[in-house]
């Protein structure tokens, strides 16, 4: 599961839209990617959660798992 990581104010782009950041990003680090995730707000970061989520499980009746996420 994604943790949160310390937030520090600075100009990032969102890793989920793309828009620049310019007030107080939401920073999460997954086990799987070494750098971390960088969010515009709750929507982009949820939307992002959910995609992980169901990547982390495979399709049914599939032995492969989801590759639509990143």
């Amino acid at each position: 599961m994604p943790f949160t990581l310390n937030k520090a104010p600075g100009q990032l782009r969102c890793s989920n839209c793309g828009r620049i950041i310019i007030s107080q990003p939401i920073v999460v680090k997954t086990c799987c990617v070494n750098r971390p995730w960088v969010f515009c707000s709750e929507e982009c970061y949820n939307e992002f959660l959910r995609r992980w989520v169901r990547n982390q499980e495979p399709h049914k009746g599939r032995n492969s798992l989801r590759r639509d996420v990143l």
